[in-house]
């Protein structure tokens, strides 16, 4: 198709798209080293927010894809970057340990008043007591983060609870409304275009969430499509009834020919 001709970085979702559960979506290896061949950039976009993105990166080679650090980009790379890196703010963070880690002398001590409050993947074992403190904390003046807002995700046993559902029981009872990192948040996109100095005409979008993905990229200016693995093999997605992708792939493992660079 000549219709993507010009495109010069493709985004990637990783979920659903790139691996389902802890399973690569069959020839996506193939797929991304025939998109670096022809000198296409690539970033990893994910709303992932349960782990470092260098857990990502790992993950993504042991399934055979090539991935560099500065190459995957997640909420919480861009929570590190706001809260973690400015002075003055304290943090109480809902987040696994291993992200809290990421934080650093960011993270709000004992008897610290908190600055913000981030909520991330509850799968740690999040439990009452860290949505009442957080909850309290809002309530005493700290700006609400939400790394994103999926209201679940798919493992290899189905449906879970995501994050989402954390991000609106806190904003419902502290009659606030969250900041969200993760896409579709517009400045999620903006960060990955900037990392890689390219124009949103010149990229594109590849995922499986009509909402999260699709509308989110084409809210900036981005052409987005939609594969049928993930979530994109339901026959729908809430909130995302309205949205039309520029194209539609049964899996990644066709974006080469979409791009014209087998």
């Amino acid at each position: 198709m000549t219709g993507f001709a010009d495109v010069e970085l493709v985004l990637l979702d990783l979920d659903g798209t790139v691996y389902e559960g802890s399973r690569p979506v069959p020839g996506v290896a193939a797929a991304v080293a025939s998109l670096r061949r022809a000198g296409l950039a690539l970033r990893f976009l994910t709303n992932t927010d349960s782990v470092p993105p260098a857990t990502l990166v790992e993950r993504l080679r042991g399934m055979g894809v090539e991935a560099a650090a500065g190459e995957v980009l997640t909420p919480v790379a861009l929570a590190v970057r706001l809260l973690g890196e400015r002075p003055g703010n304290r943090v109480l963070a809902v987040a696994a340990p291993a992200v809290r880690e990421l934080l650093g002398g960011a993270l709000a001590g004992p008897g610290e008043r908190p600055t913000h409050v981030l909520v991330c993947d509850p799968s740690f074992g999040a439990c009452y007591d860290d949505l009442d403190a957080a909850f309290r904390a809002v309530l005493g003046g700290a700006e609400l983060v939400a790394s994103q807002v999926n209201r679940s995700v798919r493992r290899d046993d189905g449906e879970h609870l995501d994050t989402g559902g954390f991000v609106r029981l806190l904003e419902y009872a502290a009659a606030v409304q969250a900041t969200v990192l993760g896409k579709p948040s517009p400045e999620f996109f903006r960060l990955a275009l900037d990392t890689a100095g390219t124009a949103p005409a010149k990229a594109l979008v590849v995922g499986d969430d009509l909402a999260a993905d699709v509308a989110g990229a084409q809210a900036v200016g981005l052409r987005a499509v939609l594969v049928r693995t993930g979530k994109g093999a339901e026959p729908s997605q809430p909130g995302g009834e309205a949205v039309v992708p520029d194209a539609m792939l049964d899996s990644v493992a066709g974006l080469p020919a979409l791009l014209g660079v087998e």
